[in-house]
């Protein structure tokens, strides 16, 4: 059962944030702003991504960009330097839903793209049915397939529902 909910951590939380040009991805929000100076891109109010399986919403949701290598010349546009998404970070009511009732719940997460670390912080909780897990700090390391909850002012807690045993123990 212990298994299970690390398979679930990372079950529900790669389609959202993996890499796959091929997958689209739709993204509503109240504004959309780019930042050239900052190689960033801001969706605030009511964010809303829609991704395969996976739904995530939040207060705002910062795209930071990596621009292409060399290459570059003066009549390309800002945005024809862009090249890959460096991170992604969510804040403010963060919240993840994707199939076979997986769910969470954060303030704020944050995805590396170059490491493949999925964290999650400010009151992180993780659900699949009624199975569930918190602590301070989650992290999902993708790359890996493996994942960590961390404790601190918060202990960690996990909640693991298993079929009852019709059978009597013995000494």
């Amino acid at each position: 059962m212990r298994s299970l909910i690390l398979i679930l951590l990372l079950a529900w939380a790669a389609p959202l944030w993996a890499a796959e040009q091929t997958v689209p991805v739709k993204i509503t929000s109240d504004t959309m702003t780019y930042t050239q100076k900052g190689d960033q891109v801001l969706f605030s109010g009511s964010v809303h991504v829609i991704r395969q399986d996976v739904e995530m919403w939040s207060d705002t949701l910062t795209v930071f960009l990596d621009k292409k290598q060399g290459g570059g010349n003066s009549t390309q546009t800002a945005m024809d330097q862009q090249s890959s998404i460096k991170k992604i970070v969510s804040q403010g009511n963060v919240r993840l839903k994707a199939d076979r009732g997986r769910s969470g719940t954060c303030a704020k997460a944050t995805y590396e793209t170059a490491t493949e670390i999925l964290t999650l912080e400010g009151d992180p909780v993780l659900m699949e049915g009624a199975n569930k897990i918190q602590g301070e700090v989650i992290k999902l390391y993708m790359r890996e397939n493996r994942s960590e909850v961390l404790g601190g002012k918060q202990r960690v807690e996990a909640i693991f529902n298993t079929p009852a045993d019709t059978k009597e123990l013995k000494p």
